[in-house]
């Protein structure tokens, strides 16, 4: 279950899984538990995984809503690369056709330069 945890609060640094679990489970001191909540107030991300959490029954379900979760995310993560490709293609094209173009100028110049040695 950590690792799963862990992925998602990876971007909060402030709060472990360990920490997180040990809160929602009320094995924390007093003082421990004043710390995890005064972070938790601190950040919006922290406390939507606590009442999230906190409303889950037991730790395989804590388990399966992490999963989910991290399969959504990955989801996402694929589909903004997918969008991202999506807009690479078009500069692509752009870049061979001016590619195209100044090539087809290369060689006028160096007829008309040609004809006009010849001329």
């Amino acid at each position: 279950m950590s690792d799963q945890l862990l992925n998602i609060l990876k971007n909060e640094a402030d709060i472990s899984d360990r920490e997180m679990l040990l809160y929602l489970e009320g094995k924390l001191t007093p003082e421990e538990r004043q710390s995890v909540e005064e972070r938790m107030a601190a950040s919006e991300m922290l406390a939507d995984a606590e009442e999230g959490l906190s409303q889950l029954n037991n730790k395989e379900e804590i388990n399966k809503a992490v999963a989910g979760l991290n399969q959504q995310l990955a989801d996402q993560l694929v589909k903004q690369r997918r969008k991202r490709k999506r807009k690479e293609l078009p500069n692509l094209s752009l870049v061979i056709l001016s590619t195209f173009l100044i090539l087809v100028l290369i060689v006028i110049a160096f007829v008309v330069i040609y004809k006009m040695q010849k001329g």
